[in-house]
This record gives structure tokens, C-alpha cells and sequence, in this order.
């Protein structure tokens, strides 16, 4: 009977502990799945980054900082659009002054705020891509797919221009 009682007590220890390193190993692979998924959504080049506030707040952000402010009036079909957020936006060159001289927004001209934007500033076409001062006036505007030498190119032009 002691042997019997000690035979239990041996396998209980053992059940016990390997439940531990099973839940163990369980705990570290699920974080090491979380940990490489995290990463892939870290953007690995510099881009555009798009402020995500109110228009009329954008504008008081932009007056106060004496920055244009970039738009990017997009629509979700338009193909032109999608490569200007996938190539052009996410060039490092582009990126950097984009970031360091305009306080950047992108609008989608089918809903939201979109929808009175594009009336306001008769964006009919997309991409429309706009420079617009702190009291809402447009300093330049722009109309199809630009490359990043592009882009910058007309930012710094028609940033002279206010």
C-alpha cells in the first residue's frame, strides 16, 4: 500500500510539473507569434505621416505651427491613389520633408468631412493634392499621380509661393 501511495504521489509530481512546462512552452510560442506579427506591421521605411484629427482643427494646428498643410484627397477605388500611399508617400526623401514642413492629411472625398471638402475646394478628380494655408486657402493644387522627385519638387515650389 506505501509503495502504491508513493507510486501516486511520484506521478503527480511528474503530471505536475510537465503541465507546467507545457503551459510554459504554450506562453513562450504564443509570444513569439505575437512578437513577429507585431513586427510585420511595423513599417520598415519612413513615410507620410497623416494627422487624424477635425478639419477646423488641422487648420488652427497649421496656423499656430506658420505650416501649410498637405492634403491628399483620395477616393478608396482609385488606383492612382492607392500607388501614391504605397510608393510615393513611403519614400524616405518625400517622407522627410513632407513630415518637417506640412501638417499632412488624408481625406476620403466619399464620406466624412471628405464629402464637404471636396465641394468646398472642387476636388472632382482623383488624386487631388493640395497645399492649403492656415486660414483655409489654397496655395497650390495638383491633380493625378506624382513620383517622389515629383512631389517634392512641387511642395517646394508651391511652398515659395506663400
Amino acid at each position: 500500500m506505501q509503495q502504491k501511495k508513493m507510486v501516486n504521489e511520484m506521478l503527480s509530481t511528474y503530471i505536475r510539473q510537465a503541465a507546467k512546462l507545457i503551459f510554459a512552452g504554450a506562453f513562450l510560442f504564443l509570444s513569439a507569434q505575437f512578437s513577429v506579427h507585431a513586427q510585420a506591421k511595423t513599417p520598415v521605411t519612413k513615410q507620410i505621416h497623416f494627422a487624424d484629427q477635425q478639419w477646423e482643427k488641422t487648420l488652427q494646428l497649421a496656423k499656430k505651427q506658420h505650416r501649410l498643410i498637405f492634403v491628399d484627397a483620395y477616393a478608396v477605388w482609385c488606383g492612382p491613389c492607392r500607388d501614391l500611399k504605397t510608393k510615393t508617400f513611403r519614400n524616405s526623401k518625400v517622407a522627410s520633408y513632407f513630415n518637417s514642413h506640412f501638417v499632412n492629411v488624408s481625406l476620403d472625398m466619399e464620406k466624412g468631412e471628405g464629402l464637404k471638402f471636396a465641394e468646398k475646394y472642387e476636388v472632382d478628380s482623383y488624386p487631388t493634392l493640395l497645399l492649403i494655408n492656415g486660414d483655409g486657402n489654397v496655395v497650390s493644387k495638383s491633380e493625378g499621380f506624382f513620383t517622389a522627385d515629383e512631389l517634392n519638387s512641387w511642395a517646394k515650389k508651391a511652398e515659395t509661393k506663400s
